[in-house]
């Protein structure tokens, strides 16, 4: 390592704030990061989805394994572009095939859970250590940076959390039931999911999460092996010493120490009644000077340096003189207190973080309980106050015709598609809240009433449910989307409603 040619400033950190160095080479590298995460990421996942392409949670698992094979490309770009070394794309994925397969076996069972491994991954990939070499090599590098190494982990795990649910909460929010529907199934699947692309979709949501937080994890593992470094070799002292040498050995240096030699030369040539007198005091003021700075050497406060980490408590008579010194700032009036607004602050920040909290812990709960079938509880209760109308559509008994299905098709033959739909739809909510007592609240969606529907104890046969979904998702595709049903699924729906919502008194 050429650490005179490194970008960033050598000094000895926190282990926090070397962290927080390690999230800005990100930033400043991110675009061959993201690249390279691509170029090596991408082809495996898809590779992965393909043959398990109805098993999405075990091509999730088995993408997630393989996490300490990725994390080698952006340690590898990094380790190289601090030390002035910004390699090329194609120097980078020319080194890809090199980088992934050393201990990979290892790294995939027996570190497979090691919560330091972006701090060991630099010993065994830059340093190339083997056996107890290694492990020595570790257990000195991490008696400091262990502990930080272990919390940055467990923070870049509630990252992705936070990551992948904001990015699943945005589909929710944007897109229309009949997508939001299928991922909730594969999210909470009962009998299987239905359509094999909801799977593609949460994992490529985690994916994305992976691709974000990934560079920043092993980023921050390098700087606080560097770092470490830094604080056990002295790299920010060698970095001073090699700037010094450099000085003396510049030929414009030589110039100005020969000219101010010949200044000299010539002021203590010249004749001066005092200069023996001068020479003496300044002998004696010399020695005088240099025992004093003995003295001071001798001082245990320049006896060494020490690091102390264990917890001390300050002595009660301490703090009383404390107290009193603090009462006698304030009553002389001599310097201002403004520790009651900092508490004050503190106080109200404290009380905003829990508030937050709070939010998300109820958010959390409403999404569960709003898109998790099997968390709503079933009901027998049935609603006093029935609606007269769902989104729109009357669902009163007398609205209905004799003969719903028959009727539909005669208006679906009279050119009154949306009609025609609209009264198999609303024929179908009728019976269920009239006939089977369920509960749909006025303000539910179509969604909310086919989850509400399938968890109800008085729901209808499992035939009669999928009929339901069906003829919902037609409904929402010609109310919505404007694509109507051709005459045979629409003939097959207006024969079936006969045979299971025939009876809707």
């Amino acid at each position: 390592m050429q650490i005179d040619k490194m970008t960033a400033r050598v000094r000895p950190r926190k282990p926090w704030e070397a962290v927080d160095l390690g999230f800005m080479m990100v930033q400043q590298w991110w675009k061959k990061l993201a690249l390279s995460w691509l170029v090596l990421t991408l082809p495996i996942f898809i590779l992965i989805n393909i043959v398990l392409v109805n098993h999405y949670i075990w091509a999730a698992i088995i993408f997630w394994w393989l996490k300490p094979l990725y994390d080698r490309v952006p340690l590898h770009i990094i380790s190289r572009a601090l030390f002035g070394n910004v390699e090329s794309s194609r120097e980078i994925n020319k080194a890809i095939p090199g980088l992934v397969f050393p201990h990979l076996i290892k790294m995939l069972t027996v570190f497979r859970f090691d919560p330091t491994r972006s701090f060991n991954l630099p010993i065994w990939q830059l340093e190339k250590l083997f056996g107890n070499d290694r492990v020595q090599r570790s257990r000195v590098l991490k008696k400091v940076s262990g502990g930080s190494a272990f919390g940055l982990t467990f923070m870049c795990i509630v990252m992705e959390l936070i990551i992948f649910f904001s990015l699943l909460g945005l589909i929710f929010m944007f897109a229309p039931d009949y997508y939001t529907n299928a991922i909730g199934r594969a999210l909470f699947p009962d009998d299987g999911y239905e359509v094999w692309w909801a799977g593609w979709v949460i994992n490529f949501l985690i994916y994305i999460t992976y691709m974000i937080v990934e560079p920043f994890y092993v980023a921050g593992g390098f700087a606080l092996y560097i770092n470490r470094r830094t604080q056990l070799e002295g790299w920010d002292i060698e970095i001073a010493f090699r700037q010094l040498a450099q000085r003396v050995r510049n030929p414009q240096n030589y110039r100005s120490v020969a000219m101010l030699l010949l200044v000299f030369t010539l002021g203590f040539a010249l004749p001066s009644v005092d200069s023996v007198y001068a020479e003496e005091n300044a002998a004696l003021t010399n020695a005088e000077a240099k025992k004093t700075i003995n003295e001071i050497m001798q001082q245990d406060e320049f006896g060494g340096k020490k690091t102390v980490t264990a917890w001390r408590s300050i002595d009660k008579k301490k703090k009383k003189d404390e107290k009193k010194d603090k009462k006698k700032e304030k009553s002389d009036g001599s310097s201002s207190d403004f520790s009651w607004l900092s508490f004050g602050l503190g106080s109200i920040g404290e009380l905003i973080l829990w508030i937050a909290a709070a939010a998300l812990v109820v958010m959390a709960i409403i999404f569960y309980l709003r898109w998790s079938p099997i968390a709503m509880p079933s009901s027998h209760k049935i609603n006093k106050k029935l609606p007269k109308s769902l989104f729109g559509l009357e669902i009163t008994p007398e609205s209905l015709p004799d003969d719903v299905g028959l009727a539909a098709m005669d208006l679906w033959n009279k050119n009154d598609p949306l009609v025609a739909l609209s009264l198999l739809y609303r024929g179908v909510l009728t019976t269920l809240v009239h006939r089977n007592g369920i509960n749909l609240r006025g303000s539910a969606t179509e969604g909310d009433c086919i989850r509400i529907v399938i968890n109800h104890d008085a729901k209808p046969d499992a035939e009669s449910v999928a009929y339901f979904r069906k003829l919902t998702t037609t409904w929402q595709h010609a109310a919505y989307a404007h694509r109507l049903p051709d005459d045979a699924l629409m003939r097959d729906l207006s024969q079936r409603w006969t045979q299971h919502f025939g009876d809707h008194t």
